[in-house]
């Protein structure tokens, strides 16, 4: 019985081991495939960049403040967002002084260790090291496996902020501005209509670019004489 126990273990460590080893190789091959893609995006979009840039920045202003935080954040074309515990005053404060100090030249806020990037790095550490191990010995085993997480732990940490000053960032955001800040909306489909509602814990943080036509309004106030009344510095989301 002892016998056939040990047996079916073997068998079935073998089975799941052979399992992970083809997965990762075809995940390897995925992420060398799909990471170079992705990356070029980035550096054909300076906008995102700087966004990008600006999203670290705002994070960075508020840990040198309060200490770490698990607040997360993501660019888009037309600002960034944040997510976690924030108020909104904060964020955007924290918005301003980022892109300010950035401005003044403080390009080093454009970097932060907890980026996207550092988990991307870490793939394609990952998937080099496995598949030229694998290549070297022509067999599938855990050596591969071993070697590149080792690698990636190594240097994904170490090659992340690289790949984020030259690629994912660009912290060169002279006439930029910030806009405004609202709640992150997204549409909730009803069956007999759709509403835009607010993602918990989410902001989003408009900017534009000097280049662009403010989109900043003001509110006029139907008196009789019609007196107009600045809505502020901000835009107003109606």
């Amino acid at each position: 019985m002892l016998v056939l126990l040990t047996v079916a273990f073997l068998l079935v460590f073998g089975l799941l081991a052979a399992t992970l080893l083809v997965g990762l190789t075809v995940s390897s091959l995925v992420t060398l495939l799909t990471a170079p893609g992705q990356l070029a995006r980035l550096v054909r979009d300076r906008q995102l960049r700087r966004n990008h840039a600006l999203e670290h920045a705002t994070i960075n202003v508020i840990e040198e403040r309060y200490g770490p935080s698990q607040l997360a954040g993501l660019a888009r074309p037309d600002g960034f967002l944040i997510f976690g515990p924030i108020s909104p005053s904060l964020a955007l404060e924290a918005a301003e002084e980022g892109l300010r100090r950035m401005q003044a030249g403080e390009h080093r806020l454009a970097i932060h260790p907890r980026c996207g990037t550092t988990l991307v790095a870490s793939q394609l550490v990952l998937a080099i090291t496995f598949l030229v191990t694998l290549l070297v010995l022509r067999q599938l085993s855990l050596l591969p496996f071993l070697l590149g997480l080792a690698a990636a732990l190594l240097l994904g940490p170490r090659l992340s902020p690289l790949l984020q000053r030259w690629i994912t960032t660009d912290a060169r955001v002279e006439g930029m501005r910030i806009e405004g800040l609202r709640p992150h909306l997204v549409p909730l489909r009803l069956p007999w209509s759709s509403v835009m509602v607010p993602v918990p814990g989410a902001l989003l943080v408009r900017t534009s670019w000097g280049d662009e036509q403010p989109s900043s309004r003001s509110v006029t106030i139907l008196t009789r004489d019609a007196r107009r009344v600045e809505a502020g510095r901000y835009w107003i989301d109606e």
